[in-house]
């Protein structure tokens, strides 16, 4: 396995499919930050790749010949848990695009614990008019003009922005996110940060003490507006026990459409 240092080489849609998460579709088609490695340089069949915004991996393109397993496990041991070690992290976690990467990734590391849980994935289906932007916050969308205002805790949308570009700039080109604030302070957001020819992802997230009065809600209504206007649909993910956001999700109009599953084991 060697690492892609130039992603914008890779022809990103040989390895995209409608099963593929839309995170790491994103990095392999170089709008996403991410790691890359493959099992070759040169029109790679096998693909595994790092996610710092989803701080995970996953396995596309086509499974590796069973000669092949002996050598990438080397790799693996050699690899891997030194990269985890370095972000603190003491379990790998991965996604696969179909059920034969799966399979072949259970059999190289047979001797692991498994552990697994499903991911939901909405698509989004019916518009909702009947959400209201909770008294006392008022919603700003941002952009440029947004950082010349000072605002409390900025780092609770710019984090988030950094973490899946590597740096602000592109959020200007490829983004959508909105904000409420009470006052000065910076209290919820919802944005689609990752998206396709097909798809862009909603994510919010809401400071505790500012949850359960339908924020994250309006916000999401906010989002889903802006990347209905791309001409493209949006979508939702969240664990299955994630009872909150997927109840924030059917609320906004969005339908579950599959189920992903999350494994992991520890390094």
């Amino acid at each position: 396995m060697i690492r892609i240092v130039e992603p914008e080489r890779i022809d990103g849609k040989k390895y995209t499919i409608e099963s593929s998460s839309i995170y790491f579709s994103c990095i392999v088609n170089d709008e996403a930050d991410g790691i890359i490695w493959a099992d070759r340089e040169k029109d790679p069949d096998f693909l595994l790749i790092w996610s710092p915004y989803q701080e995970g991996f996953q396995l596309m393109g086509k499974p590796l010949e069973r000669q092949e397993w002996k050598k990438f496990r080397s790799w693996f041991d050699n690899t891997i848990p030194a990269f985890l070690a370095e972000r603190e992290m003491e379990d790998f976690e991965y996604g696969a695009d179909t059920q034969e990467l799966a399979n072949m990734f259970k059999e190289i590391f047979q001797d692991k614990e498994y552990f697994s849980e499903k991911q939901k994935i909405f698509y989004w289906s019916e518009r909702k008019n009947n959400i209201k932007l909770p008294e006392g916050y008022e919603v700003k969308q941002i952009d440029r003009a947004f950082f010349k205002q000072e605002y409390k805790d900025t780092q609770f949308i710019t984090e988030e922005i950094t973490t899946a570009y590597g740096v602000l700039e592109p959020y200007f080109s490829h983004g959508i996110a909105y904000v409420a604030v009470k006052g000065k302070e910076i209290v919820a957001r919802a944005d689609m940060l990752f998206s396709n020819a097909l798809y862009g992802n909603i994510s919010v997230n809401t400071k505790e003490q500012h949850r359960r009065k339908g924020l994250s809600a309006y916000l999401t209504i906010k989002a889903i507006e802006d990347t209905c206007k791309l001409g493209i649909t949006p979508i939702w993910d969240c664990s299955e026990n994630n009872l909150a956001s997927e109840k924030t999700a059917e609320k906004c109009g969005f339908k579950k459409a599959r189920e992903d599953i999350i494994y992991w084991f520890q390094i």
